[in-house]
């Protein structure tokens, strides 16, 4: 465990801060970070790697990109001196431009992942889903599925939507892909079990949180 006075030595670097403070609100990766604090990445990195080491953030591998985030298990006296250290600057321009440059970057990555789903809607069921041994299972499990209404978060093609609404008694298949909305209602209205189509809902909705303020 950091001692106090370690802990904020490394808080009384206008950078790390500024990174707790982001991090606080919303998984990042470096790229993202580079773009929101105007910063080459190799001095992101090195302060990252800085407040990784004394056990501030926690990392995660997706594919070749990092992402950080605060320490969930960051302990309660660290927690009020990032806390006071943060209400001390909320309100410079700094962290005005951070906030705004967050809440662009989150817009930015679910445009990017709209576009993606978009794109792949109607193919979803051939190319990414598993073969027909995961059927079969999937199909026996269904038996074991209680009378509850699921809702079914980021659904794409709602196939396994379809699958629960025969033994739930509601589901909402839920996805922020208007393509994918669309080819899932076609999907439905197409499918050969009638209570898939009556205890089936199909919506888009928002799915990405909106940045709280900083």
């Amino acid at each position: 465990m950091k001692q106090p006075w370690e802990i904020l030595k490394l808080l009384s670097d206008p950078t790390r801060l500024r990174l707790l403070t982001l991090l606080r609100i919303e998984e990042l990766s470096v790229a993202e970070l580079q773009e929101i604090m105007g910063m080459a990445q190799s001095r992101i990195s090195s302060q990252l790697a800085l407040l990784r080491k004394a056990g501030m953030v926690t990392d995660r591998r997706e594919g070749k990109k990092s992402f950080y985030s605060l320490n969930p298990t960051l302990g309660e006296r660290d927690k009020a001196l990032l806390e006071a250290a943060q209400l001390s600057v909320e309100e410079t321009p700094a962290f005005d431009e951070d906030k705004s440059s967050l809440e662009r970057v989150i817009t930015k990555r679910r445009q990017v992942a709209e576009q993606y789903f978009n794109l792949i809607a109607g193919r979803l069921g051939k190319n990414h889903c598993p073969g027909r041994s995961w059927e079969a299972i999937g199909y026996f499990l269904l038996h074991l599925f209680p009378k509850i209404i699921v809702a079914d978060l980021g659904a794409g093609e709602g196939l396994i939507s379809q699958l629960m609404a025969r033994r739930a008694k509601t589901v909402y298949c839920i996805d922020n892909s208007p393509r994918m909305v669309e080819v899932g209602k076609e999907l439905a209205k197409k499918t050969t079990y009638q209570t898939s189509v009556i205890n089936l809902e199909i919506l888009k909705k928002f799915l990405f949180r909106k940045a709280p303020s900083i």
